[in-house]
């Protein structure tokens, strides 16, 4: 089973992205749980109480998702976080128009004539099309890799107004089991 590539447009470009190859994605999945970890915390705080119907709904653009990601990047110096970036960016291609000529850039092809043409004057961008990038390669991200932390995303969704969701009802169990 392969995942298909998905666009998202920030600040008037369309980005495809497409899933990494499984051994990158484990990779660069070691990397991120190991690196960022115990900071993911931040963003998890900025949705919380939110009802969401899915993680998809996370809203990218927010300040304090933004906030949460600067405070994850903190982690690193700057040549490894520009590192990070490149690789998160090697399935990524931008399109836009710009007086009126389409215009196009793969960041595999060339990563800094690529940043330098689509976020020149727009760097906080490049925040939202991280989140989009990691929510493409790992669905599963928040709810199965950072164990607790998923579970208090878990915890905000809701599927109607005043039902319980099924975290909650296995909770609702357990405690009743012991």
């Amino acid at each position: 089973m392969q995942s298909k590539e998905q666009k998202i447009e920030i600040d008037g470009v369309t980005f495809q992205v497409a899933p990494f190859m499984a051994t990158e994605g484990l990779r660069l999945k070691a990397h991120l749980v190991r690196t960022f970890g115990p900071a993911l915390g931040e963003i998890i705080g900025s949705i919380d109480g939110k009802k969401l119907t899915a993680v998809g709904d996370i809203d990218l653009s927010s300040g304090s998702v933004t906030r949460g990601i600067e405070k994850l990047v903190e982690q690193l110096d700057e040549s490894s976080f520009v590192a990070l970036v490149k690789r998160l960016f090697a399935n990524v291609v931008a399109n836009w128009k710009e007086d009126g000529k389409p215009l196009s850039i793969a960041f595999n092809n060339d990563f800094d004539a690529a940043m330098q043409a689509v976020f020149l004057g727009r760097l906080f961008s490049v925040y939202e099309l991280i989140v989009f990038v990691l929510k493409v390669n790992y669905p599963d991200f928040f709810s199965k890799v950072v164990g607790g932390i998923g579970q208090r995303i878990q915890q905000t969704l809701t599927s109607k107004m005043g039902e319980k969701t099924s975290l909650n009802e296995s909770e609702t169990s357990e405690t009743s089991d012991n």
